[in-house]
């Protein structure tokens, strides 16, 4: 099945000591997503297929080359195109997987884009908020931010995301969110 190819590639990708974000980020965001998008998909009616491929693909170019983390979503879209398109996946579905990854960075709402991007986008934004250590990680290790800079970082992304959330993810994500902003004295 394509969705287990893809998983076992972004899992293998993930592993590779080229990954920036080091191999728990597949248990701390890319499975995060896909498991948020799929609930999003469920309750909104959208293609779970769809859903689900974007939401592995979302980062790869990120995690493939650090360097491309600015302009991650449109290089992730792009690799996607073609994976999908070697593996003889019907072109207007392609084109939706990669609309959903060129879109996720920033939460997509409900009439402004198809509802398999509402989801995708929506489910990145709740995983940054509902796992914190390895937000810090990401933020102290991998951006190599100050103490005070990357906190405030960390809070301003927090915020940010919740505030830009549709109702159906806040309401997924609402205890956790608050227990975070505890954390974060938000």
């Amino acid at each position: 099945m394509l969705i287990d190819t893809t998983r076992d590639y972004v899992t293998g990708e993930c592993r590779s000591a080229r990954n920036a974000f080091s191999p728990a980020f597949f248990e701390e965001h890319l499975s995060v997503v896909v498991g948020y998008a799929r609930q999003l998909g469920q309750t909104l009616g959208g293609d779970l297929e769809i859903i689900e491929l974007a939401g592995w693909l979302h980062d790869l170019s990120a995690i493939q080359d650090f360097a491309v983390l600015p302009r991650h979503p449109a290089a992730s879209a792009e690799i996607a195109r073609r994976m999908l398109l070697k593996e003889g996946y019907p072109a207007d579905r392609i084109e939706r997987v990669a609309t959903c990854i060129a879109s996720h960075s920033a939460p997509v709402q409900v009439g402004n884009g198809s509802i398999e991007q509402v989801c995708v986008s929506n489910a990145d934004a709740m995983s940054q908020i509902v796992k914190p250590a390895y937000w810090f990680y990401y933020v102290f290790n991998v951006r190599q931010f100050a103490f005070a800079d990357g906190r405030d970082w960390l809070r301003q992304r927090v915020e940010n995301n919740w505030t830009a959330l549709i109702p159906q993810a806040r309401a997924i994500i609402e205890k956790p969110y608050l227990q975070v902003g505890e954390c974060l004295k938000l």
